[in-house]
């Protein structure tokens, strides 16, 4: 269906940095359907069977999305490569050389980090995570003052989690005019991103302003974390970070 018709004119007035690939050709293949109510049978009304474009070859359909695949014995390798150390692309190139290419794979390269990310996801759902909650939840019921939040993915999985105790928030509320946010840290072999907000008190010592744990450095992580830490802060915003 991404052939069918053509691209409409794009009114908006903005600057287009990049172009998108044309792919609608005008290509007139559909086919109609109706039920017939009385007897409940569908009849075909309508059909167009001639493609004005080439169609999906036989070597590259299993790269379709409709058909990639990672077996269990895929998840296996992909794991161990994990666990050994090797970053996804590299495993995924190496991976492809036992089966003549990464093309004869039947998954991507993008199949295979979302594979490990949502792995990942469910290990810390169980693990890390919950013993997380279960701390926050304890240090809440200790005082009230204690904040966090949680960003919850697609899959009603935990993503991402901010925390900061009163000491912290009453810190910001004094020190917070200019800070420090680092992610270097790596919370085990998963290599997740821990993320600490910091500055420096009247004495030049090292004030803690929140702590993250983070599933990925991508966008719309850092926008939902600095809005949480926001959030937490009364709005207040640095004047340097």
């Amino acid at each position: 269906m991404s052939n069918q018709g053509s691209r409409a004119e794009d009114k908006r007035f903005c600057v287009v940095k990049s172009n998108r690939a044309q792919t609608r050709t005008g290509c007139l293949v559909r086919m109609g359907i109706t039920l017939e109510r009385e007897n409940k049978i569908y009849k075909v009304h309508d059909l167009f069977v001639e493609h004005n474009h080439i169609l999906q070859t036989a070597q590259t359909s299993h790269l379709m999305p409709s058909q990639r695949n990672i077996s269990k014995h895929q998840a296996i390798d992909i794991e161990l490569a994990d666990d050994s150390g090797i970053a996804p692309k590299a495993a995924h190139e190496f991976l492809g050389r036992y089966v003549g290419g990464s093309a004869n794979l039947g998954y991507s390269h993008h199949d295979h980090k979302n594979y490990l990310r949502t792995k990942r996801q469910r290990e810390m759902l169980y693990g890390e995570a919950g013993s997380l909650l279960k701390y926050f939840q304890d240090k809440v019921v200790e005082n009230p003052s204690f904040q966090y939040a949680i960003e919850m993915d697609c899959e009603e999985k935990i993503a991402n989690i901010f925390w900061a105790d009163s000491k912290i928030i009453v810190g910001y509320a004094h020190f917070g005019d200019v800070i420090t946010f680092d992610t270097t840290f790596g919370t085990n072999k998963e290599y997740r991103p821990f993320g600490m907000f910091v500055g420096l008190n009247q004495f030049r010592k090292t004030v803690v302003f929140g702590a993250a744990l983070m599933y990925d450095e991508i966008f719309e992580s850092f926008k939902w974390l600095f809005n949480a830490f926001l959030s937490t802060h009364n709005q207040k915003q640095p004047q340097t970070i």
